[in-house]
Order: structure tokens, then C-alpha cells, then sequence
């Protein structure tokens, strides 16, 4: 069965840039990352914790957008 959250401890480093307001868009990428090795993992959900154990984001697994084309989108669906 697979797991349906997935946990994630910031590292003292990434929690002193967590802190930063200057690193906000890092925080996303960092957001994001946890997220898709969420999805690799099988999970539904997702969160991020500080060193403390404090929450600081908590997410769902959102699916990736199917970008192929329809003939091969109905291929699959006939399998």
C-alpha cells in the first residue's frame, strides 16, 4: 500500500534560508520538490516541517498535466 503523506524535515541550512525573506522563490522551488518526489512516491499529500517540527507548508499532490496527443491519449485508454 502506498504511503499517503510525505514528511519532510528542513535541514539546518535549509531552515536558515527558509527564514530569509529574500529567498522566497527559493522556498517555492523547494516547495515543489518536496512535491514531486511526493508524486514519485506515490503519495497524496505532502508536508514540510522546520527544525522545531513546526509546520510550515502543508499540500496536496496535484497530477501532472497530460501534454501528449489525443491519438495517444486514446491508445492508452483502449488497453
Amino acid at each position: 500500500m502506498a504511503k499517503t503523506i510525505l514528511r519532510y524535515t528542513l535541514s539546518k541550512t535549509e531552515n536558515s534560508l527558509w527564514e530569509r525573506d529574500d529567498m522566497k522563490g527559493w522556498c517555492k522551488a523547494t516547495e515543489g520538490c518536496v512535491e514531486d518526489e511526493a508524486r514519485e512516491n506515490g503519495c497524496k499529500k505532502y508536508v514540510i516541517y522546520d527544525l522545531a517540527g513546526e509546520v510550515l507548508v502543508k499540500g496536496s499532490v496535484t497530477p501532472l498535466p497530460d501534454n501528449r496527443p489525443m491519438e495517444a491519449r486514446r491508445e492508452t485508454a483502449l488497453y
